[in-house]
């Protein structure tokens, strides 16, 4: 059987300036995968290169079997890829139900009462009923953030990609986000997860990733790449780094 998302020996450049270099990493259905890296290091732009935002200059991005590189982000979205955004991209003017229901119609596929339907379930999975009917552009950095999830929960994703939903964000609020990430793969969704909060992924994935200058420097379980030579260098800097991390 296939992986649900395979990237072959992609390359992204910006002008003279390669952000991912011959990456290849598989996913496979129900994975729970974190991505750590320096400022810099290409993580976001690789999400974008999964996701369709970014077109990647070589290499492949294949999702259950099928050639997805050369299909925009939307029509990747209604094959099952999922994502957000550092900085939340809601329909400010519009209510958060109302941001749901456009991505429960236009990436979920539904329509009429399924699509309310799903709307509603991606509302509730976020904690966010009591600020259904209020818009968008009202919400608080954690009601944003969590609006941001539920609206790629509403598309149906078989992978889920997550980009730094933890930044900002206080312990309480960490322990929150992480209880939903853990309730969602729970229902057999993939998750990668772009995190500079290390522990939240540490709470969360079975797997890490360690990307700097563009390429894979470390793939495992959490604790022993986080522990590897080369990951301390380039991301934890320092002992006290890595007992702070962890």
């Amino acid at each position: 059987m296939a992986p649900l998302l395979e990237l072959n020996h992609v390359t992204k450049r910006f002008g003279q300036v390669v952000v991912a270099r011959d990456v290849s990493f598989t996913i496979e259905d129900g994975a729970a995968v974190g991505i750590v890296g320096p400022n810099g290091a290409g993580k976001t732009t690789l999400f974008g290169v999964m996701s369709g935002d970014l077109r990647a200059d070589s290499g492949q991005v294949r999702l259950a079997g099928r050639d997805v590189t050369r299909l925009d982000a939307a029509e990747r979205t209604r094959l099952g890829i999922g994502r957000t955004y550092q900085v939340p991209r809601p329909f400010s003017g519009m209510t958060v139900f109302e941001n749901l229901l456009v991505a429960a119609q236009q990436g979920g596929e539904r329509r009429g009462a399924a699509s309310h339907s799903l709307a509603a379930s991606a509302l509730e999975r976020a904690r966010l009923s009591e600020r259904a009917n209020l818009r968008a552009g009202q919400l608080g950095l954690l009601d944003r953030k969590r609006l941001e999830l539920a609206r790629a929960l509403a598309t149906r994703p078989r992978v889920l990609l997550l980009d730094e939903v933890a930044g900002g964000l206080t312990e309480p609020e960490v322990r929150e986000v992480v209880g939903i990430v853990r309730e969602t793969l729970a229902e057999g969704v993939a998750v990668v997860w772009i995190e500079h909060v290390v522990r939240a992924l540490l709470a969360s994935v079975e797997r890490l990733m360690c990307l700097a200058d563009g390429a894979v420097i470390g793939d495992g379980e959490p604790r022993e790449v986080l522990s590897s030579a080369a990951v301390r260098e380039v991301y934890l800097g320092s002992e006290a780094a890595f007992e702070a991390a962890s």
